[in-house]
């Protein structure tokens, strides 16, 4: 069977803060994989899912540069859209509605005469899910499902659990709060997997303006990238944004998954990519690093058995955040134990914490186990401070 060759655009957007020149940026990356009148028709009702995790600035790195989301929306009137609905639901612990006043989404939805919707307040429909591996149903927004067309403004970003957050991850934001926190006792990379199942958005427009690297998706450095990239094929575009970041497919099990399991291309030399060349654009972004030395003055022992991307991601993000919050006594003489064959140290160790769900059957009487795969950062300080504790 022939396949269409999947297409990813890049163009330079280099004044990003004006949005007379995002629009034209905007225009010219999907012009270059067919024009926004190739996924709409007159009179169609769109979804456009920006990345809204919290109320930082797109300055930041964090969200969704809204110079790139409302041109987006003008340019889907001007093919004959009859219906433009921003939304998001932001991550667990921030209010969606404060999230739109804060970044100026409601002011700008009214300006731009876009619908604004939070997720968490829509009327939910549960999906059967046949190609689901973890996920057989799932709850989904009904304003997304009755959507002609969806389109996907993720923000290029590092990712403590995932190494990197794009277009694929960015469809997590649609499902339930509840669900969210399933994702990771389910297994991340697989969940959010099942997800592109139900949920893939026909055009996928990468925000590069401003990206983030670091402690990503939220607390990392912000880079000016100057650059817009988009595509039909979602997997695709994530696959060329993380050869800009640096990033190999080894090293993002859940982008790997997605293309093993059909959800679209992974491989570079399959990708048809246009505008500007790859080699002129590639700018590796930064990874989290532990202070080895540091480490062992205070004795915390970290142990990884055979462990995943996901994990290791996971326990580097943990320990930084507590270092740069000046909170790392936290785990002064705590031995991490994590990974697909966890096994005891071989000298006594005073506090262990097992991390992830592969620790959890395993021939150890002591320490806190904290569940997850992979668990989150925030939720692990709550299991070892007794919030949620589970000894075994």
């Amino acid at each position: 069977m022939h396949l269409k060759q999947s297409k990813v655009s890049i163009v330079k957007c280099r004044e990003y803060h004006e949005f007379k020149k995002v629009k034209e940026a905007v225009r010219q990356v999907v012009d270059l994989i067919g024009g926004m009148e190739s996924v709409i028709s007159p009179g169609d009702h769109i979804l456009i899912k920006p990345n809204l995790i919290c109320a930082a600035d797109y300055a930041t790195g964090a969200t969704t540069n809204p110079n790139v989301v409302f041109a987006i929306a003008e340019l889907c009137r001007e093919v004959g859209a009859k219906q433009v609905t921003i939304a998001e639901g932001s991550a667990i612990g921030h209010d969606t509605e404060k999230v739109f006043d804060a970044l100026g989404f409601r002011k700008l939805a009214q300006k731009h005469n876009c619908n604004l919707l939070n997720f968490h307040k829509d009327e939910y429909a549960y999906v059967m899910n046949p190609l689901g591996r973890q996920i057989k149903r799932i709850r989904i927004p009904r304003a997304f499902i009755e959507s002609n067309v969806v389109i996907n403004v993720p923000v290029m970003k590092t990712h403590d659990a995932l190494a990197v957050t794009l277009g694929l991850k960015n469809m997590k934001g649609i499902i339930h709060p509840s669900d969210k926190k399933r994702f990771h006792k389910w297994g991340l990379s697989q969940t959010v997997v099942d997800l592109g199942h139900l949920a893939m958005p026909e055009l996928t427009i990468v925000d590069g303006t401003v990206a983030l690297e670091g402690m990503g998706p939220v607390v990392g450095k912000p880079v000016g990238l100057g650059m817009l990239l988009a595509s039909t094929d979602t997997i695709a575009v994530d696959r060329v944004s993380m050869d800009i970041m640096g990033f190999g497919l080894e090293e993002v099990e859940y982008i790997q998954l997605a293309g093993e399991q059909g959800l679209g291309c992974t491989q570079m030399d399959k990708i048809k990519v246009l505008g500007e060349e790859l080699s002129n654009i590639k700018r590796p972004f930064q990874r989290l690093s532990l202070d080895e030395k540091l480490l062992e003055e205070m004795g915390i022992k970290v142990i990884a058995c055979d462990a995943c991307s996901g994990c290791n991601n996971v326990v580097n993000a943990y320990i930084h955040g507590l270092h740069v919050k000046g909170k790392l006594e936290k785990l002064k003489g705590c031995t991490l134990i994590y990974g697909q064959n966890p096994h005891m140290p071989d000298e006594d160790a005073q506090r262990i914490i097992r991390l992830g769900t592969c620790t959890r059957n395993v021939p150890m009487n002591e320490g806190v186990y904290v569940p997850g795969c992979p668990p989150h950062p925030m939720h692990i300080s709550d299991f070892i401070d007794g919030k949620g504790l589970e000894k075994e």
